[in-house]
């Protein structure tokens, strides 16, 4: 009986998250697991999401977008989730931990630890005014310094939220996101080891 009800409140579950993403875009939604922890304390390994499939085939990507892209690696296409920073022509550089975008340092302002997340979080936002949790285990890692570069045409600047444990932009070997391998955009967490998680949204506000 216990998991005849499980299954039943799952099922429910995925159903109103299926709708939000629906009644919120107009568009089809697109199931994800997460395995990896780049995007914490957005989402965490072991959850699962909802993304408008095909969102950013009539879209641009704004910068603060948790967006979805197929990169090839190994000879396959792998599907990475990522926060979109910055788009063509901008300025990025990583400097003793902190962003900078086209000349001037982004807002990162300290928040209470935690318990779970290993590392310092910060409220970071960009200069369209998003917002969004990141987390630094400090801010003297490798990937911390990063000479500035220009993004170049029909190409995005992607980076994790836990800024210690992504590989994104910042490595040379991964580089730049075109806009043609970016599909789709991560609406709502439907499942998670957490059950408080549930629910989330996953874009912060305009």
């Amino acid at each position: 009986m216990l998991a005849r009800l499980l299954i039943i409140a799952l099922t429910a579950l995925g159903l109103l998250a299926m709708g939000y993403v629906v009644f919120t875009t107009g568009i089809s939604p697109r199931s994800y697991s997460i395995p990896a922890g780049s995007m914490v304390p957005a989402v965490v390994p072991g959850e699962m999401i909802f993304a408008s499939g095909g969102f950013y085939r009539s879209h641009t990507p704004v910068p603060g977008d948790i967006i979805l892209f197929n990169v090839p690696r190994e000879g396959k296409l792998t599907t990475f989730i990522k926060r979109m920073i910055a788009g063509p022509g901008d300025r990025v550089k990583m400097e003793h931990g902190r962003l900078y975008l086209n000349g001037a340092v982004v807002e990162r302002s300290p928040l209470p630890r935690d318990a779970p997340v290993e590392g310092q979080l910060y409220l970071e936002t960009l200069p369209n005014g998003r917002s969004y949790e990141i987390v630094e285990i400090s801010d003297q890692e490798f990937q911390d310094e990063m000479a500035e570069i220009v993004i170049e045409p029909d190409h995005y600047f992607v980076l994790g939220d836990s800024r210690d444990r992504s590989k994104d932009s910042r490595f040379p070997q991964f580089g730049t996101v075109p806009l043609a391998a970016i599909a789709d955009k991560a609406s709502i967490i439907w499942m998670s080891p957490d059950w408080r998680r549930i629910g989330k949204r996953l874009q912060p506000d305009s």
